[in-house]
């Protein structure tokens, strides 16, 4: 694929995309005894194959409301945050439910996200904006 001007401003890490980038809400602190706190997330892209696949399966028993815009906010945002855990969310660290720390999984996610929007809401807005996985060009 040959070299556009545009590459430095638009172009993506593929592997960054793909593994996830950190998107750290607290770094380990020794002196104050804390753990990181962090989430692991892939780009929310249409490069990303997970994407397309995702979208289908959780849009397909709704597609009738949808059409008729009919589908119930907590529903859609519900299946928002499905979406979100199946293609993007890789790992967490240092993330407690009800005071014990919690293993990353779909239901885990699904818990605090529809318990804690705002969280939910950075980190979409984190996987949805391309800079951040941007591919380091240099100056050349």
């Amino acid at each position: 694929m040959q070299k556009t001007n545009l590459d430095q401003l638009f172009k993506t890490d593929k592997k960054m995309e793909e593994d996830g980038i950190d998107f750290v809400i607290r770094e380990k602190n020794e002196e104050k005894k804390e753990a990181e706190l962090s989430f692991r997330v892939r780009h929310f892209a249409a490069t990303n194959p997970r994407v397309k696949a995702a979208m289908a399966g959780h849009y397909k028993p709704y597609a009738r409301q949808i059409e008729l815009n009919t589908l119930d906010q907590e529903k859609g945002d519900e299946i928002q945050a499905k979406i979100f855990i199946d293609t993007c969310l890789v790992s967490w660290k240092g993330v407690e439910i009800d005071g014990k720390e919690a293993e990353c999984n779909k239901d885990n996610a699904l818990i605090l996200f529809k318990r804690l929007t705002a969280l939910f809401k950075a980190l979409w807005e984190h996987a949805n904006d391309f800079e951040n996985y941007r591919e380091d060009l240099g100056n050349s």
